[in-house]
């Protein structure tokens, strides 16, 4: 994957970083359930892949990704918060290359 800056991001790199990026996005479940901070949790997450897409140039999938994100912030439903979380995952790991 090509950034902005002309660099490429090996697939490897990439991959792990998706992991990564799942890895955070899951906790979202336990820290909710659990009522402990998740909100701050998502804002980090959500700063954090808006800086992916900005360097990856706005792939589309990304934006998904953060959409569904952002939406989690009203969402009072806790199943549909689930379902939502497990969408993102998917969704990041559309993103993987290789």
């Amino acid at each position: 994957m090509m950034t902005k800056y002309g660099r490429e991001i090996q697939d490897t790199d990439l991959n792990g970083y998706l992991d990564l990026m799942k890895n955070k996005t899951y906790k979202l479940l336990p820290l909710r359930e659990e009522n402990l901070p998740w909100e701050k949790h998502l804002e980090t997450i959500l700063i954090e892949i808006s800086g992916f897409n900005k360097i990856t140039m706005n792939e589309v999938k990304t934006l998904v990704v953060l959409s569904k994100l952002e939406s989690l912030k009203e969402m009072d439903d806790f199943k549909l918060y689930r379902k939502t979380i497990f969408e993102c995952l998917n969704s990041l790991e559309d993103l993987k290359r290789g």
